[in-house]
């Protein structure tokens, strides 16, 4: 009767050890999962409307620019047309006059240029950051130590689907981007 309550006891003392080793090795696996980041992109429905506005007042800026540029184009036509009947002082008049207004095209275009490049930047980090803070909340509340973001230039170079998120990220982001975020 000893010699089955001695193996019992250290049956059960093995059990024990190998349950602990088990949770232990558990807790130490890190859980891991991947998005990817151009396909986030491509379907939040935040992005997507970041880029109609963006468009939008890229599209304004460029019809002011060509307004400007065709008058630029019709006030040299006019010069050609009628250079002929003008004085020497006149026509060097009218030649500066459409030289300032040829540098204010210029000066107008950078101008565009660098407002478009700003808004641009200043959307896409709104973009950037509402995405970054979603995925760090997914990955709190699905007990994830790491998400990686795939791209298109290859960071990672394999990733089976079952630790692939990008639908569940897309899905979660447009629900919040409609129903705002729950706290």
């Amino acid at each position: 009767m000893k010699i089955i309550n001695t193996a019992h006891f250290l049956i059960t003392i093995v059990v024990l050890l190998l349950l602990g080793y088990l949770i232990f090795q558990q807790k130490q696996t890190k859980r891991i999962a991947v998005v990817n980041a151009q396909v986030v992109l491509e379907k939040y429905d935040g992005f997507k409307e970041a880029q109609d506005l963006y468009e939008t007042e890229t599209k304004e800026m460029n019809e002011i620019f060509e307004k400007q540029k065709k008058l630029y184009e019709s006030k040299s036509n006019e010069l050609k047309i009628i250079s002929e009947r003008l004085s020497n002082n006149e026509r060097k008049v009218k030649e500066g006059e459409l030289e300032i207004l040829k540098a204010k095209i210029v000066q107008l275009g950078k101008s565009i240029e660098e407002k478009a490049k700003t808004k641009e930047e200043d959307l896409l980090q709104g973009v950037y950051n509402k995405v970054n803070d979603f995925v760090e909340r997914y990955a709190k509340a699905n007990d994830l130590d790491l998400i990686e973001g795939t791209t298109a230039s290859g960071n990672i170079m394999y990733a089976s689907d079952a630790i692939n998120i990008t639908n569940d990220i897309i899905n979660g982001l447009n629900k919040e981007y409609v129903e705002g975020v729950k706290e």
